[in-house]
C-alpha cells in the first residue's frame, strides 16, 4: 500500500473515531514525536527485564493468549 492511500485510510478512520482511539492515537503520535522514547518508566523498564531474564532462564512461566482466557472464563465461572 502506498503512503498516500495509507494516509487517506487514516485520515478517514480519524474522522470516524470515538474519543478512547483518538486518545490512543495522539498518545503513540506524541511518543513518535519525542524520539521513539519508551513509554514505561525506568522502573518498569527494569520489571521487564528482570521478568524477561526469569523467563528465558525457566524460572517463570508464561502463558498462550488461549490459556489466559480460560483462566480467566473460569474464574468468572466461580
Amino acid at each position: 500500500m502506498t503512503t498516500t492511500a495509507i494516509r487517506t485510510k487514516v485520515h478517514k478512520y480519524i474522522d470516524e473515531a470515538d474519543n478512547n482511539v483518538l486518545d490512543v492515537v495522539y498518545r503513540l503520535l506524541e511518543v513518535y514525536r519525542q524520539g521513539n522514547k519508551s513509554i514505561l518508566t525506568n522502573e518498569q523498564q527494569k520489571e521487564v527485564l528482570k521478568r524477561s531474564t526469569s523467563y528465558k532462564a525457566g524460572k517463570i512461566k508464561g502463558y498462550t493468549l488461549t490459556e489466559v482466557r480460560k483462566r480467566i472464563k473460569q474464574k468468572l465461572a466461580e
